[in-house]
């Protein structure tokens, strides 16, 4: 109630020409399921709301070729977004080892004036990656669920979380490049999306159980494009390609629709996918398939200037590759075993680092945190130090914050600041002012010990 007459405060401030913040936050929590930890996270994220929301209306007031608007990025700083959902790191050679079929040059030949494969059947729905820094991977499965459609006349959606846990050059949520997941497409086949679906972080490798999508042998080689844009037309309306762009300004975070220009840059950090191009209100554009879900952009699209020279609008003609397949199966798989008669299900098994969810490592202790609503794994303290192992893609810090009043004894906790620091599956609960613990929904086993949260400087150890 006191967030609610604060805010309603600043509204009555803010009368006048502005936008009705309060009923625009009102909106977007329950349009987005947006829940925070404690009043000052709210305050916080609404203080943020408010700043995208001048920029979304100073930008629309200018009547350009695009508009912004709010969507679920809208509580980040573009710094906050930057960190959770980009992730292509540019390669020194794109596509790596896999055999090198030449450079797309355009041929000279007339090109269609507009080309939409989304309207021929060769592009999936649009995915969402979640809190995870694997744009790589999404950029690979839908260049390479163009090119098989247009080989076999099959759309097959392909599985993400097969290149997040199997492609062991690249790091997951922390970023990759197209280059090292179309090598490891090259010698091994593809799962389909519905067998090894995705969980927006890295796990164990499970490739060996699942239906495949494309056969071993269907990827034979590669193609990188001339940056140049009749070369990526050209390529373009052969099939769907894998391209870099640059998309950690705001107008990209709150893009909502028409053709984006002049705002982008060209410092390529994210992996996306060259659908289509052509021309609405006599301005050329690129269609391009994001992978942040249907709520943002034009249902997942972003339209980007075409005739930018240089890179091009946002990088993209900087890096463009894609793929060639054979549309042939490769060598014929084992027939799977008969399956085996159903066994009781195993209990949970401890996971592989310290700090994940519940059962816990021998060395640590299943706990609730004071004040938290969730549960963790929390190692004791060793002096001031905690075990450094923590589950992919997790950027909070194990820190000595927590305590068992009874008996004084101190233990770990992973120390989160941004919301999406903790590992997948866990919560930011704001319990120590700016600092909050990484925790669990609570489990049906209760947890062993009850802890409580306690600064760091006041640890005596």
């Amino acid at each position: 109630m006191l967030l609610i007459a604060g805010l309603a405060a600043l509204v009555s401030a803010e009368a006048g020409p502005h936008p009705n913040y309060l009923m625009k936050w009102k909106h977007f929590k329950e349009d987005f399921g947006k829940v925070y930890n404690g009043i000052d996270e709210e305050q916080k994220r609404y203080e943020i709301f408010k700043s995208n929301v001048d920029i979304i209306y100073e930008v629309n007031s200018q009547n350009l070729s695009y508009t912004l608007g709010v969507n679920q990025f809208a509580d980040l700083k573009s710094e906050e977004f930057a960190a959770g959902y980009l992730g292509f790191k540019k390669p020194e050679q794109l596509w790596g080892e896999l055999p090198y079929l030449g450079k797309h040059e355009y041929s000279g030949d007339t090109l269609p004036a507009a080309v939409d494969w989304t309207t021929k059947g060769a592009v999936t729905p649009v995915k969402n990656q979640g809190q995870c820094g694997s744009c790589w991977s999404f950029s690979t499965t839908g260049s390479l669920e163009g090119a098989w459609e247009i080989a076999t006349g099959k759309l097959t959606s392909l599985s993400e979380q097969q290149f997040v846990d199997c492609d062991h050059v690249d790091q997951g949520c922390n970023g990759g490049l197209m280059d090292n997941a179309f090598k490891y497409a090259e010698k091994n086949a593809l799962c389909t999306e519905s067998s090894y679906s995705y969980k927006g972080r890295k796990g164990t490798c499970m490739a060996s159980s699942c239906t495949v999508g494309i056969p071993n042998g269907g990827v034979t080689g590669f193609k990188d494009v001339s940056s140049s844009e009749n070369a990526l037309m050209e390529a373009v309306a052969q099939q769907p390609v894998s391209i870099a762009i640059e998309a950690d300004k705001s107008v990209f975070q709150l893009y909502h629709s028409g053709i984006l220009q002049g705002t982008c840059g060209s410092n390529l950090d994210h992996g996306v996918l060259a659908v289509g191009y052509g021309t609405d209100g006599g301005k050329d554009y690129w269609k391009v398939k994001n992978s942040w879900g249907s709520t943002w952009g034009e249902s997942g699209y972003v339209r980007l200037l075409r005739g930018k020279q240089g890179k091009g609008e946002c990088g993209i003609l900087s890096e463009p590759s894609y793929p060639v397949v054979s549309g042939k199966p490769g060598p014929s798989p084992t027939p799977p075993s008969p399956p085996a008669p159903p066994t009781p299900p195993s209990p949970p098994t401890p996971g592989t680092t310290h700090y994940e969810k519940p059962p816990c490592q021998s060395d640590e202790v299943e706990a609730s945190v004071q004040g938290s609503g969730g549960e963790v794994c929390a190692p004791k303290c060793d002096g001031a130090t905690c075990p450094t192992d923590v589950p992919a893609g997790t950027r909070a810090k194990p820190q000595c914050i927590l305590q068992d009043s009874s008996s004084g004894e101190k233990y770990c906790a992973l120390e989160c600041v941004l919301p999406f620091s903790c590992p997948s599956g866990a919560k930011c609960a704001r319990i120590g002012g700016l600092s909050g613990i990484c925790v669990y929904p609570t489990s049906d086993n209760l947890p062993k010990k009850t802890l409580e949260f306690v600064r760091e400087e006041t640890i005596n150890v």
